[in-house]
């Protein structure tokens, strides 16, 4: 009984919307009058005229530079010691607070030579390496077994080489084709 009642209602409602649009819809027609006389009608026309207006609007844009490999090791070591990447403060301050967040470690460092490549123009990417293949490859520092660290890669030719961005030793890591 009480879903009849539901449904009465809900018709009533629709028969009154779509009546109440038909109705509202009759009385906004505007009336027209129609004269039979004869006489001399003159209409105003407005003529919008859209002239071009000269206006120099001075942008910096930064285009981002084409990115490429290096050509050579020797542009890839003369690079390395030109951006030096250990120009790291004591710590990573938080822009915002100006408090020191913590000490860099690898990653950071390989971080911000992969930024500093990307600006110059390079493409180097960014590595995780195990221990194992970190001390066969590298002389310079060795890493505890059970540690994973963060280097960078590039592709000169068919040659893959692995960089450590906080003493900027290079060395081969493979040879492709």
């Amino acid at each position: 009984m009480r879903a009849v009642r539901v449904v009465f209602v809900i018709v009533i409602l629709a028969l009154a919307f779509f009546f109440g649009a038909y109705v509202g819809q009759a009385t906004f027609q505007p009336q027209v009058i129609i004269e039979h006389q004869s006489h001399t009608i003159y209409k105003t026309v407005e003529k919008v005229i859209y002239e071009p207006v000269e206006k120099i609007i001075v942008e910096h844009v930064e285009t981002p530079k084409q990115l490429r490999h290096f050509q050579n090791l020797d542009e890839l070591e003369q690079w390395l010691k030109d951006t030096h990447v250990i120009a790291f403060s004591a710590q990573i301050v938080d822009s915002k607070t100006g408090r020191g967040i913590k000490e860099p470690d690898c990653d950071d460092y390989a971080l911000n030579l992969q930024q500093k490549a990307l600006a110059d123009g390079y493409i180097i990417s960014f590595e995780i390496i195990q221990p194992s293949e970190y001390n066969a490859l590298f002389k310079l520092s060795q890493l505890p077994s059970g540690t994973f660290h963060a280097i960078n890669s590039v592709v000169i030719g068919n040659d893959v080489y692995y960089i450590e961005p906080q003493t900027d030793e290079v060395v081969l890591a493979a040879r492709l084709d």
